[in-house]
């Protein structure tokens, strides 16, 4: 998208439409609009056409020159709302755009119609909503939309509040950019995007400050990642494990480690899924998706902060070699693994990964994963779960989730639970005892005996990361979720010389 400012409408604008919000008994906008299109906002807004109650928003057409212009009142509460309110009404004028065909417009901003001087978060929120809902993935169309780009003209008589947006626009938009290239590789089938050729992804998309090294099969075995090689092993198409390294900040700094659970397709391996339930089996590595995305992202923003992020990456396929329920596991830890149940194959590739990030002394080791059916059970289809061995960084989560609109909800990790994952003939197994009770529980506690007692944070995205359901925000399919949570949560808490919320 690309946005801009000025500070009054411009009658003669070239823009196809012109956006005002109003809210009943608004001051006048002669500052900002104009008399000529304050006059008509004031008639329409007292008039029968126009009904605060409906809470909808109205177009009429504007004689300028002689040339009919477009114009948009949208409806908005007199006080301001949280952000949530915004990027919802940016993603539904993104829709209604889009089928009438319409590219660029001018909205002034709710700062000015607030009269909001401090915080300029309404108008960000607004393009956020507006860019989430401008994505369509047409890879596999034989004919597809022509591509558009929207042009954003934002009306302020705020010098701080251009200068805010001229500074921050092109930030936005490589945000947005990386959550579409995050939102592309889960929407993309299975047989497109095999461990191999997820790797191949990865290498030939990072930014030049992004050190790729990828261990294919035999290097898997060497380095004994003896999880994630068991899951994999039974397709033909073998698994992968990366490591990326971004070095931002100098050397003596500590470094992040970013986990992301790469399972490509999985039937639930001899474990079989029923037919319905791997429809959607192409979307399980999402969390490998979200963190080469953020990955991607710091680097591109050339950030001060040094990354390092494990994606391990199989299929989880039946075949002749295929792992089976009674399996023993040495992990890379050393730690013996009964398996079970192969169907619970995410924790067992993320225990090797996050092995591999704990060897690394980090500062904090952040894991994302589509792991379990049981936290859309007990959290629904919108939010994530949340599970943390520091309770502060719950709390620092769980507040910028709020800012952004991606919902997380802290879950419990109960010492007592954990004899539920203690095995007979092992030292642990990949499935409670407790049967399905818990189930999301004791999958973030067998994740937690693989990262040493550094702080940890595991976000089980099953649900948002992708949705069969409309989100009023996020569409439907790949969303895209957990990009903007913990590129915020990295920026405001982790890097040197931060400069504030993105």
């Amino acid at each position: 998208m690309k946005i801009s400012c000025r500070k009054k409408i411009a009658v003669d604008s070239k823009k196809d439409v012109i956006l005002i919000p109003v809210y009943k008994n608004i001051r006048s906008l002669r500052l900002i609009t104009g008399k000529k299109i304050d006059d008509e906002i004031q008639k329409i807004i007292q008039s029968d056409y126009f009904n605060f109650e409906e809470k909808e928003s109205k177009s009429f057409y504007l004689d300028v020159n002689k040339k009919l212009k477009k114009i948009y009142i949208i409806h908005i509460p007199k006080e301001q709302e949280d952000a949530r309110f915004y990027m919802e009404l940016g993603a539904k004028t993104a829709s209604i755009f889009k089928n009438d065909k319409i590219s660029s417009f001018s909205i002034i901003s709710f700062e000015d119609i607030y009269n909001e001087k401090k915080d300029f978060s309404s108008t960000k929120a607004f393009l956020e909503g507006f860019m989430f809902a401008d994505y369509s993935f047409e890879n596999f169309k034989s004919k597809k939309t022509p591509e558009n780009t929207f042009e954003a003209e934002i009306i302020t008589a705020m010098p701080r509040l251009k200068k805010y947006i001229d500074d921050n626009a092109e930030q936005w938009n490589t945000v947005f950019t990386n959550i579409n290239i995050m939102k592309d590789l889960i929407n993309t089938p299975a047989n497109h995007l095999t461990p191999v050729l997820f790797a191949e992804f990865v290498k030939s998309n990072s930014h030049s400050a992004m050190n790729i090294s990828i261990w294919d099969e035999n290097d898997i075995k060497a380095n004994n990642l003896n999880l994630l090689y068991a899951v994999g092993r039974g397709s033909s198409n073998m698994p992968r494990f990366i490591h990326i390294q971004y070095n931002g900040a100098p050397e003596t700094s500590k470094n992040i480690a970013l986990v992301g659970k790469g399972i490509t397709f999985d039937s639930g391996g001899s474990s079989l899924k029923p037919a319905a339930s791997m429809t959607t089996m192409k979307t399980d590595m999402s969390g490998a998706a979200l963190m080469f995305a953020v990955t991607k992202l710091i680097a591109e923003l050339e950030l001060k902060i040094n990354i390092n992020t494990y994606i391990p990456l199989a299929e989880n396929i039946i075949g002749r070699n295929a792992l089976v329920p009674g399996d023993v596991i040495t992990s890379a830890s050393g730690k013996t693994v009964e398996i079970l149940n192969t169907d619970a194959e995410g924790r067992l590739i993320l225990a090797d990964a996050l092995y591999m990030a704990a060897k690394t002394d980090p500062e904090i080791i952040i894991d994302a994963a589509t792991l379990t059916g049981a936290c859309i059970v007990a959290l629904g289809p919108f939010c994530a779960g949340l599970f943390s061995n520091r309770k502060f960084l719950s709390k620092q989560v769980s507040d910028i989730s709020w800012e952004v609109a991606e919902d997380v909800w802290e879950l419990p990790l109960f010492d007592g639970y954990e004899q539920g994952i203690n095995s007979t003939v092992a030292d642990i197994q990949n499935m409670s005892t407790f049967g399905r009770e818990g189930g999301a529980l004791h999958a973030a506690l067998f994740l937690k005996q693989f990262v040493d007692n550094y702080p940890w944070i595991h976000l089980d995205i099953a649900g948002p990361a992708y949705l069969e359901k409309s989100h009023p925000i996020f569409g439907k399919e790949a969303t895209g979720f957990g990009l903007r949570l913990l590129f915020q949560f990295l920026k405001i808490h982790y890097l040197e010389d931060d400069n504030g919320r993105y």
